[in-house]
């Protein structure tokens, strides 16, 4: 689903004509059974990084591109594949390569994004896999601005993971959001607004099916899908990256 929703913020982001020929050629890759689970990797769960595998599938992905004159940019929608221990391999076996290709980098483009909108933030809630939130990914990309991420406490993050990963009623298996799910996530976000977070950053890329929505009680949702998909925008086609609405 996640792949979806990035395909359909760069159609949502784009400046066209208003013809289906003016928008961005788009080679949306999904091949989920060569591409090992990312939390379980980090966790070491699984001995196979899901880095080079997802090289490898960009590869194919540019065959599709090989005879064109045009740029192209890459961006993975998944928040914990950006842990340095998963995603330097990845670049790594991109440059062995010699892939011209421009790599995004969701978080970087999140940080950036969060900067721009709420640039006075200070304090960032963080809701996440367990693996996202064992890296510590989000905090080492927003500590260089100053910002502090906080998130529920330890003891409840296996639930929080449950809601994601569960395989019955987890929000992966079932692609939506159960009500037994949408009040544990309501629940977890009052936590955070009580810890005083002036955002709240969307740190799954399954998490908007849950909150469609800018705001939790006043206080603006991050979906990094957005920031991603309109720098991918911005590497391969510059002048039809849409104005940012400022919503906040």
């Amino acid at each position: 689903m996640a792949g979806t929703d990035l395909h359909r913020q760069i159609i949502l982001h784009t400046k066209t004509d208003g013809s289906d020929q003016d928008h961005i050629d788009v080679v949306h890759l999904s091949y989920a059974s060569l591409i090992s689970d990312r939390t379980e990797y980090l966790l070491g769960s699984t001995a196979d990084n899901p880095g080079p595998a997802m090289a490898d599938v960009i590869m194919q992905g540019m065959q599709a591109l090989k005879n064109r004159d045009q740029k192209a940019a890459a961006g993975v929608p998944c928040n914990t594949f950006h842990a340095p221990e998963i995603f330097n391999p990845f670049k790594e076996t991109l440059l062995a390569e010699d892939s011209d290709i421009q790599i995004v980098h969701m978080l970087e483009e999140t940080a950036s994004y969060i900067l721009d909108i709420l640039p006075k933030a200070k304090r960032i809630g963080l809701l996440s896999t367990t693996g996202t939130r064992s890296s510590r990914v989000w905090h080492h990309q927003l500590a260089q601005y100053g910002i502090e991420i906080i998130e529920v406490p330890e003891e409840l993050q296996p639930r929080l993971h449950e809601n994601i990963y569960h395989p019955k009623w987890g929000i992966k298996a079932i692609s939506k959001a159960s009500e037994r799910v949408k009040l544990d996530f309501d629940g977890f976000c009052q936590m955070l607004l009580e810890e005083q977070a002036d955002g709240i950053i969307l740190g799954c890329t399954e998490l908007p099916l849950i909150f469609p929505i800018d705001t939790f009680l006043g206080v603006p949702l991050i979906d990094p899908m957005i920031p991603l998909a309109r720098a991918l925008i911005r590497e391969a086609s510059p002048s039809q990256l849409m104005e940012l609405k400022k919503i906040f």
